[in-house]
């Protein structure tokens, strides 16, 4: 059975972690996870397949997942500029599937994340981590900080009490990983102007809220929003969180929902609004095999890749994107094909020929060869 404490927690993330504001587009955006793989069915977490494919997703359609000190750094003025596309990922509570699903995932993508702790919870439950388990993590590099000692609404404590939620928290946590703790991420979202000054008087640098809203250059430190992804976030809204437009595709091999043909190996698709996209930001990715080589003809937007070897058996994702030449936003489109697995075998994508039928583009025309545009 999953703790007691989840009904509450349940409750008090519908009351507060409500969409302030979902404006997103070309600012970086900061996601925030709890719990994934559940052993029970539960509002904010996920299974482990959708959470590879959202990471899937990150990895290779263009993303950059940068840490949060690194935004940190972008908001106060220290760091000129950022990647474009950038993401920053964030896990809340201290739930055991933090060490033993998210931390694997994410290590094995090189993407950096930031785990907030509250450390009343840690040891203190099957479904908790250990602090063995983040001691392991941050001498790995993992971004452990705070989320106050006891997960209580930050507006309903006394002043003592507010401070000393703040400094425990801080203490025992610089205690265990010997690293500085400067993050606070506000149990429930829950703050005020009185929160945010007793965050800052107790040694913090930022403050980190549920508000759904990406994080601009202007954006106060102490009210950084985020994207909570719960477990009916779909994978639509969840590409929406990050601020991406609609592109139009007038036709698609294999078509939408259809099935691929080994025997005739091409994966391709026409943009119907491609003269309104930068050719040189145009790109497409299978998810889930990493960047791959494909080539783009700007003069009628067709897009296409070849597979030399046959590919495993299952339902594929491909995206397509690029940037508006006029107003820098990113624009995408998804479709989806099936291989059924009596067809497959184990193969990876290889650098393509043209497809059967198709020119090389001509000069001045672009390509990519699994390189990122962000």
């Amino acid at each position: 059975m999953v703790p007691r404490i989840l009904p509450t927690l349940i409750l008090s993330l519908l009351l507060v972690c409500l969409p302030l504001s979902a404006e997103t587009g070309t600012n970086p955006v900061v996601l925030t996870y709890h719990i994934v793989q559940s052993p029970s069915d539960t509002f904010f977490s996920m299974t482990r397949e959708d959470f590879r494919l959202q990471m899937d997703y990150l990895r290779d359609t263009g993303y950059t997942v940068i840490s949060l000190a690194d935004l940190y750094d972008y908001v106060t003025g220290k760091l000129e500029t950022i990647p474009k596309n950038a993401v920053v990922i964030t896990v809340d509570d201290g739930w055991k599937c933090t060490y033993t699903e998210i931390y694997p995932v994410l290590k094995e993508m090189g993407f950096p994340f930031t785990v907030f702790i509250y450390p009343n919870f840690i040891g203190k439950s099957a479904y908790a981590l250990s602090w063995d388990q983040i001691v392991e993590m941050a001498a790995d590099g993992v971004d452990i900080q705070s989320h106050t000692n006891s997960h209580p609404f930050l507006t309903k404590r006394a002043p003592s009490a507010l401070r000393a939620e703040l400094l425990e928290s801080k203490g025992i946590l610089e205690e265990k990983t010997g690293k500085p703790v400067r993050f606070l991420a506000y149990p429930y979202g829950d703050y005020n102007q009185a929160v945010v000054k007793a965050t800052e008087e107790a040694g913090y640098d930022a403050g980190l809220t549920c508000n759904f809203g990406a994080v601009s250059r202007d954006s106060n430190p102490f009210r950084m929003n985020r994207f909570v992804i719960y477990q009916n976030t779909s994978f639509a809204t969840f590409r929406k969180h990050l601020g991406v437009g609609d592109l139009r595709l007038s036709e698609t091999t294999p078509a939408r929902g259809g099935t691929f043909e080994p025997s005739s190996p091409v994966i391709s698709a026409r943009i119907a609004d491609f003269e309104s996209l930068d050719p040189e930001s145009v790109q497409l990715s299978i998810l889930g095999l990493n960047r791959t080589p494909f080539s783009y003809d700007p003069r009628d937007g067709t897009i296409s890749l070849v597979v030399r070897d046959p590919l495993p058996g299952g339902r594929y994702q491909v995206a397509i994107w690029g940037f508006d030449r006029d107003t820098g936003k990113r624009k995408e489109a998804l479709w989806s094909f099936t291989l059924p697995t009596s067809r497959a075998s184990k193969s990876v994508l290889a650098e393509s020929d043209p497809p059967a039928g198709k020119n090389l583009p001509a000069e001045g025309a672009s390509g990519a060869t699994g390189g990122s545009n962000r």
